[in-house]
């Protein structure tokens, strides 16, 4: 017998979260949004094991929370969604515009810009590196970038309360407005002229906007104009480029070392 499908979808549009609330999962995110001040929280879904790990948090008070069956999880998530337990009902974050964040107010800020980073697993891996390894801010595009989703919460476990994401409905005068702060613009790609490391030994103290294409078109054209530098991270192999999220990471480890 055939299973009655339009069932399943109205009961999955019953409980469809609303434009203004996402659902957080996994223990460290969900645990870093309860202690952000700025999220505006709806509720709370649980494992008994998992909620008896969080009951040290006083946000935990008030909030109305179900304790549930791992399968019942599904109800509220996409299918296979690693939630260990978990899953927060939350407004999303609005950090504001570049002008609201302070980006001018120190002589070495670090700030990494993506163009076109549509995955939400490589945008949420590079917030988790960007708070990790010092850098200040990620900036991506409203309408070309990955949004704020359970699953970018999820793998920036925990960074993504604590590390500016910043979309704006046009990175290239993103790009003008950061080069009006003193920013110098360095987009990664594989045709730079110039090595990384040798460039940043150069830039002692300077504010910095590295700037990351996808993964399979890279740097837009529009986007290489804009760049002051374009380099290249050296390799042993020529067999194939770095992850963006790999990338992400080494070119703010060498900004942390060298700059």
């Amino acid at each position: 017998m055939k299973p009655n499908t339009s069932k399943q979808l109205s009961y999955r549009k019953k409980h469809r979260q609303k434009a203004d609330r996402i659902w957080i999962f996994g223990f460290h995110a969900v645990e870093a949004a309860l202690n952000n001040n700025n999220r505006k929280l709806f509720r709370l879904l649980a494992t008994k094991n998992s909620f008896d790990k969080l009951q040290s948090n006083n946000n935990l008070t008030d909030l109305p929370t179900t304790i549930a069956k791992p399968q019942e999880f599904q109800k509220y998530l996409a299918q296979n969604s690693v939630h260990q337990g978990l899953a927060l009902e939350a407004s999303p974050l609005d950090w504001g515009s570049l002008n609201e964040v302070g980006l001018e107010n120190t002589n070495n800020n670090v700030v990494i810009i993506l163009d076109r980073v549509k995955d939400p697993q490589n945008v949420g891996a590079i917030i988790r590196s960007t708070e990790v390894l010092g850098g200040s801010a990620v900036i991506g595009s409203t309408h070309h970038c990955a949004p704020e989703t359970g699953a970018l919460v999820k793998a920036a476990s925990g960074a993504y309360e604590r590390t500016p994401y910043i979309t704006v409905p046009n990175i290239s005068r993103a790009i003008e407005l950061l080069v009006e702060k003193e920013f110098k613009i360095i987009g990664l790609d594989h045709s730079g002229d110039e090595k990384l490391v040798d460039l940043l030994k150069s830039l002692k103290k300077r504010r910095i906007a590295f700037i990351l294409g996808s993964e399979g078109s890279g740097l837009r054209d529009l986007t290489k104009k804009k760049c002051d530098h374009l380099v290249q991270i050296s390799a042993n192999s020529t067999l194939s480029v770095l992850n963006v999220s790999n990338a992400a990471a080494v070119t703010l480890f060498a900004a942390k070392e060298f700059l």
